[in-house]
């Protein structure tokens, strides 16, 4: 079991809250965070700062799955493949530089 009241104030719950919801609402129908902030805390991760650094984090561990020299299928022209990096805007929780835009 987490201690989560010792770790995150009440402001810091409410904005972590609100924060997922707006991630959530702007996912339209994909995928969607639990707003169970317990949950969270689990992950050491007591406010909305917080979630963002681990979210970008988990769009880093999975971009650097893929390298230059990887192919993928869908990128077969029938002679050779081609791969497509990740635009720059795959950034899960661009929240930097859009000022919480989710």
């Amino acid at each position: 079991m987490n201690d989560r009241t010792n770790n995150q104030t009440t402001a810091d719950a409410v904005d972590l809250r609100h924060y997922i919801k707006m991630i959530n609402r702007d996912a339209a129908g994909g995928f969607l965070l639990t707003d169970d902030l317990d949950h969270w805390a689990e992950y050491g991760i007591f406010t909305k700062e917080q979630l963002g650094d681990y979210l970008d984090g988990c769009v880093e561990r999975e971009n650097s799955k893929y390298d230059s020299t990887e192919s993928n299928d869908d990128d077969y022209d029938g002679g050779a493949y081609y791969y497509d990096p990740p635009e720059p805007s795959w950034d899960a929780v661009s929240r930097h530089d859009s000022n919480e835009g989710w």
